[in-house]
């Protein structure tokens, strides 16, 4: 199982908000730091409530793109080794904060959290075109193309792989300047790497 952290993400926080994580009221920063808790630390308690924290907050201020990583990272959360190995009899017995949410209906509802992301990534998307802003049309294209990926449907997966490559382009033909953050190599590079792991043609 794979998971991908968000594309050209800095985090930036302040205080603390449990045994080693630092307090912050960055809804972004809540998420990064909640996907370290539950896929390298095997914290997923802690990180659930980040992530709860973070949809909160974007659904305060309206934010589309936002709403899409929140609800992508539930669902992350939701199939992640960290639920299904140490802490499995916890959320048997337990459940999840999203009450609709057990044990076995984890995969469905992970689905579902996907399905959500992709509403909120749609609409994001449509306002960033329309401002013209190629940067962050390919944060989203990117995202979508991930949780198209999770929802096993390679077709869709692919097309919003090469559209992130079309917006990222379309960024730099715009800013010959500005050198986009990638977690290895260039954005290409990744985007590249994802397509062949995903089985795109």
């Amino acid at each position: 199982m794979r998971f991908t952290s968000l594309l050209f993400v800095v985090i930036l926080s302040t205080g603390c908000a449990g045994v080693g994580v630092v307090a912050t009221s960055d809804p972004l920063a809540k998420l990064n730091d909640a996907e370290i808790l539950f896929v390298q630390q095997n914290r997923p308690l802690l990180a659930e409530r980040l992530i709860r924290e973070a949809m909160d907050i974007y659904q305060e201020q309206g934010d589309s793109r936002g709403l899409g990583h929140a609800n992508r990272e539930y669902a992350d959360l939701l199939l992640s080794s960290s639920v299904s190995g140490k802490w499995a009899n916890y959320y048997r017995k337990n459940g999840f904060q999203d009450r609709t949410a057990t044990y076995d209906n984890r995969i469905t509802k992970a689905s579902e959290y996907y399905t959500k992301a992709l509403e909120h990534y749609a609409r994001a998307a449509d306002q960033f075109r329309s401002a013209n802003r190629y940067d962050y049309l390919t944060n989203v294209y990117y995202n979508m193309a991930n949780s198209y990926y999770r929802l096993d449907d390679r077709a869709k997966a692919c097309h919003f792989y090469d559209e992130t490559l079309g917006a990222y382009n379309e960024n730099i033909r715009r800013n010959p300047s500005v050198k986009p953050f990638s977690p290895s190599g260039t954005v290409a590079d990744l985007v590249s790497a994802e397509k062949k792991q995903a089985g795109c043609d």
